[in-house]
């Protein structure tokens, strides 16, 4: 049975008077009632006022009515099937004091589950309607993680909306450090904080003033850090045995992908449809999921050659990334490189050195198109191929800097030959004997 019982922390002037309502053996729910008092006018053994005067005693009564207050409303939320937790304690106290109380969608996992519920209405990227597939599961794992903290870091309380500051964002950005995510993860998941509650501020909850004033971060690869797949490696995994068809399969789809520089998402996506003939040039043409962006990409003989043989069938991109770590096995894609993996399904990436072939993932194509044709095909032209918006972030992506930009240019420009330098010559008109 739940029993309710009032008691001071500290033993100041101005002590609050806390609650503490014991659901079981093993649920304890601890919240402020609201009230203070000078701590020399609290009966530790009564765990009530002393009543030395009416204003001890009318502290009591009120006391008395709040505790009445919650036992009425434990029993109708029992006979309910409502879950008794800090919030629905929080949430009597404040109905009691006539203070304003917190909705359902005040709370931050209700809002982020309101928000992936009208996913297929939201605005995209492409001033579309409906979320992608991914920025979906991007977003139901910040729900989780969100879940975690509080289970982690706040005890099972739940986070309310008007409650993240500056100084929320410092702490779970805290968290997530130490829990070993890297910078671009902890990056996704602020992102995500300020992208609920800018959502919630438009749809009328209270959000705190400081959250345009919440800075992101990012995590810049250095040139070491970039993985991707040389064209002697790629030659390696072409030539190397495979028995499995499954793996026969992915490899194509590997090295398709090295060849035409797109996400996992849209490479395993192609179909005969998407290749076209125009002006006796092959092309594969397509519409990038993530960019909304037509791109027209044409098809070098090697490119020509895997779709002669016969288009890959399809397969999810979680299988392909299964296969592809086993072909790079076999073929022994094994240098010890940095970079980051998942140990267990459920766990953050970890930092370290590594078997190349434990690294590779279905991103490894656009990656490998980007740096091996850096230099060889005009930047701009490659970045329309691979979507980048900007150079600076193409350069960064493939572990490039401005500065080997400007060292490419001064390539072009030695090989180009001046026109070569004659001296005048005199034609003869006339011979004069």
């Amino acid at each position: 049975m739940a029993t309710l019982k009032y008691l001071l922390r500290t033993e100041n002037e101005n002590a609050n008077i806390f609650i503490r309502y014991s659901i079981s053996r093993n649920v304890r729910l601890i919240k402020k009632t609201n009230f203070v008092i000078n701590a020399n006018d609290w009966s530790e053994d009564k765990a009530q006022p002393l009543q030395r005067n009416e204003t001890l005693k009318n502290l009591t009564d009120k006391l008395d009515k709040l505790k009445m207050f919650i036992k009425d409303a434990y029993n109708n939320a029992t006979a309910n099937g409502t879950e008794i937790t800090g919030e629905w304690l929080q949430l009597q106290i404040d109905v009691f004091n006539n203070k304003t109380p917190i909705v359902e969608l005040d709370v931050l996992t209700n809002y982020i589950q309101k928000f992936i519920n009208e996913a297929p209405y939201k605005s995209n990227q492409k001033r579309e309607f409906g979320l992608s597939d991914g920025r979906v599961k991007n977003l139901k794992l910040f729900l989780n993680t969100i879940r975690k903290y509080e289970i982690d870091a706040l005890k099972g309380k739940s986070i309310i909306i008007k409650n993240i500051n500056i100084q929320f964002v410092e702490k779970f950005k805290m968290w997530l450090f130490g829990k070993g995510y890297s910078i671009n993860y902890v990056g996704k998941n602020v992102a995500n904080i300020l992208t609920i509650c800018n959502d919630a501020h438009k749809n009328d909850i209270e959000t705190s003033t400081q959250i345009k004033n919440i800075k992101n971060l990012s995590e810049t690869k250095a040139p070491e850090d970039v993985i991707f797949l040389s064209e002697q490696e790629q030659e390696l995994i072409k030539n190397t045995p495979l028995i499995r068809e499954a793996l026969i399969n992915a490899r194509k789809w590997l090295l398709l992908g090295c060849l035409i520089g797109q996400r996992g998402g849209d490479l395993l996506n192609i179909t005969a449809k998407n290749i076209k003939d125009i002006n006796g040039i092959k092309i594969i043409e397509l519409k990038q999921q993530k960019t909304g962006k037509l791109v027209a990409i044409p098809l070098l003989p090697e490119a020509i050659e895997i779709i002669e043989s016969g288009l890959p069938y399809k397969t999810s991109l979680t299988h392909f990334n299964e296969h592809l770590k086993d072909i790079c096995q076999i073929a022994g894609i094994d240098a010890p490189t940095k970079g980051r993996k998942k140990v267990t399904a459920n766990n953050p990436t970890i930092k370290g050195v590594f078997p190349k072939h434990e690294l590779i993932s279905s991103h490894i194509c656009r990656r490998s198109f980007a740096t091996n044709f850096y230099g060889r095909i005009p930047t701009p032209v490659l970045m329309n191929i691979t979507a980048h918006g900007s150079e600076r972030t193409f350069l960064s992506y493939i572990g490039k800097t401005t500065y080997d930009n400007a060292f490419q240019m001064l390539d072009y420009f030695s090989k180009l030959v001046p026109k070569e330098k004659t001296p005048p010559q005199m034609e003869v008109l006339r011979n004069v004997n």
